[in-house]
């Protein structure tokens, strides 16, 4: 197995819990742009370039360019006795095709999939972009925050072991709170393909950057 280690901060800036995803509607019209050049206290360079939209005819557009001077390492951390692996990177890209958008006032999420990378084994992990467009308030400015995942692959069922045909397997339910009418529910099982609806907008902490250039367009 391999796991990157970054010599700074690579922004998965998730909370360690997920909760249900809030109903915001993906609705035609809505888009996110921008440019922002920032860095963190090591110093090391990073470059974002993206946009993405809803279309009249539905579905989400857009591309994200993500560029960072930052050293990456690959080792193998499993402890399976396999031979120390480690490969090491000064600095990477990734290039990412969008393929949903949550539109939150004036806050925006983003997932995709990497389509090329400096580092090949990034190609076809996922992506998340979240962003918050301040305007032209110089006192707070525009904020980002973004991750790389594996893609989740379940290649078994889970059924009841006592009993040689569980009806139950393949079924899907909706759980929701009887004491709210408005509660739209939340279906099981739940889809584990990382999107921008993984996670409540919410729940994003932003990056904290040393220093930053840009700027972020959200359009609800």
């Amino acid at each position: 197995m391999k796991s990157i280690t970054l010599t700074s901060l690579l922004a998965l800036f998730l909370l360690a819990f997920v909760v249900p995803q809030s109903s915001t509607a993906q609705t035609a019209g809505q888009s996110a742009s921008g440019t922002y050049q920032f860095s963190f206290e090591d110093g090391y360079t990073k470059y974002v370039e993206f946009n993405a939209q809803t279309p009249t005819n539905g579905g989400t557009t857009g591309q994200e360019f993500f560029s960072d001077e930052v050293k990456v390492s690959y080792q193998d951390v499993d402890g399976t006795g396999d031979p120390v692996f480690k490969e090491t990177y000064a600095g990477y890209y990734i290039k990412a095709d969008f393929d949903g958008l949550t539109v939150n006032k004036n806050q925006a999420v983003m997932s995709g999939t990497v389509r090329d990378s400096s580092i090949r084994s990034l190609i076809g992990q996922r992506v998340l972009l979240t962003v918050e467009d301040n305007g032209d308030n110089t006192r707070v400015p525009d904020k980002m925050t973004w991750g790389i995942y594996n893609p989740v692959r379940r290649d078994w069922t889970p059924s009841d072991a006592e009993r040689k045909v569980d009806d139950g397997v393949g079924m899907r339910w909706v759980a929701t709170d009887a004491e709210r009418k408005d509660d739209v529910g939340v279906v099981y099982p739940r889809d584990e393909t990382i999107s921008n609806k993984s996670f409540p907008v919410s729940s994003y902490d932003f990056a904290e950057v040393n220093a930053g250039a840009g700027d972020v367009v959200v359009v609800p």
